[in-house]
């Protein structure tokens, strides 16, 4: 019998995370792939019914270490809908700023580490680079490189410091002349080209029947996107074209995620615009205290009926870096949710491996996996 079943992973270069993949060989061809997820699984669900509103932000940034700030925007806009608060419009405005600087920074990071996968070190070491520009300008507002803490119910931790403004536009300038390098040492390379062209191809419909969303998505042909489809914050504001491609494969993912960036340069300017003329309040004023008080010391049975509140369910959706992300918050009237769950783009995404796997070889498998952006964080939550 010539077919067997080799494992890379859950400790592999090729994986970016603790997980599986198990692959059917014959020879060198691949003829079937089982992804073996549940190796980080983290119970942030489960802990989250245990938090108060506010502490669960804290889960959010270590659910994707490169889309924090995504899943911070995902949980509040569910809870503040479960609790009927309304953040104001700066606060907003922030948000989305906050929501596009962070997939210029996880766009980056895959650029980084999939052209690496691919043998194209220089490239690596200019997207690590111009990922940094993106951790200061995180870093002066919020104070934190990757654990941001800076959402709230009703708005944001803080507003945006003096001349921020002006700084967020230069490295916005810098990056439009790096994507244009990108472009020349991927597109312009054989070994890119011979590596990527024609590999890992799923087609619009297939993505459709299996939940995959969001670059994937995209590349296939679909111009589905939430920020357009469904609008939140301050999107419907904005004005910014869907990136989308149609070969489904390993390059046209690159192309959309390239495209995609640009897209999210174009967008934050126009938001730097805005609130250089638009002063305002980040928060609601109209907040319970105890969103953000610490456990009462005695008494709590008297304090949490003295504080009670309407009872609520919210859902959000959001067009994280890597897909649609979901989440569900149920308010029972208590300090915290009663019921948390999301639903992570990339598990989808991981989930469908065997239809873009199968009919390839064993060296094709880190460009196809590397071009599906993994973050096993948010997988397994």
């Amino acid at each position: 019998m010539s077919e067997m079943w080799i494992n890379m992973g859950p400790q592999h270069p090729m994986t970016h995370g603790l997980w599986n993949l198990r692959v059917k060989i014959d020879g060198e061809l691949i003829v079937d792939a089982d992804p073996e997820m549940g190796y980080l699984h983290r119970g942030i669900e489960k802990i989250s019914e245990d938090r108060h509103y506010n502490e669960v932000v804290t889960l959010m940034d270590r659910c994707c270490y490169v889309a924090g700030m995504s899943w911070e925007h995902l949980y509040i806009l569910a809870s503040e809908q479960a609790l009927s608060i309304a953040p104001p419009e700066r606060a907003e405005y922030i948000r989305t700023m906050a929501d596009e600087f962070q997939r210029l920074g996880s766009h980056l990071m895959w650029y980084a580490a999939f052209v690496q996968d691919l043998g194209l070190m220089s490239p690596f070491l200019y997207g690590m680079r111009d990922r940094d520009l993106i951790l200061d300008l995180f870093q002066s507002f919020t104070g934190a490189r990757m654990t941001y803490e800076y959402m709230r119910v009703g708005g944001v931790r803080n507003d945006l410091p003096p001349g921020f403004t002006d700084r967020a536009r230069k490295v916005m300038d810098w990056l439009v002349d790096r994507f244009r390098e990108y472009d020349a040492l991927c597109l312009g390379s054989d070994i890119f080209r011979k590596r990527c062209d024609g590999l890992g191809v799923l087609s619009q419909a297939q993505c459709v029947e299996l939940g995959v969303t969001g670059p994937m998505l995209r590349s296939a042909g679909s111009s589905r996107d939430l920020r357009k489809d469904r609008p939140y914050s301050a999107y419907d504001r904005l004005e910014f074209d869907v990136a989308r491609a149609d070969a489904g494969d390993v390059t046209a993912r690159y192309l959309v995620r390239m495209e995609e960036m640009r897209q999210s340069v174009r967008i934050v300017r126009q938001i730097l615009d805005w609130l250089d003329t638009h002063p305002g309040p980040v928060m609601a004023e109209r907040v319970p205290r105890w969103l953000g008080a610490p456990y009462a010391p005695i008494g709590r049975e008297d304090y949490l009926l003295k504080r009670r509140y309407p009872k609520g369910v919210g859902f959000s959706a959001i067009e994280e870096p890597h897909g649609e992300a979901q989440a569900y918050v149920v308010n029972e009237g208590g300090e915290h949710p009663y019921r948390v769950k999301f639903r992570s783009p990339v598990f989808a995404n991981l989930s469908a491996a065997k239809h873009y796997l199968v009919g390839y070889h064993v060296a094709d498998i880190p460009p196809i996996m590397g071009s599906v952006d993994i973050c096993v964080g948010e997988c397994d939550r």
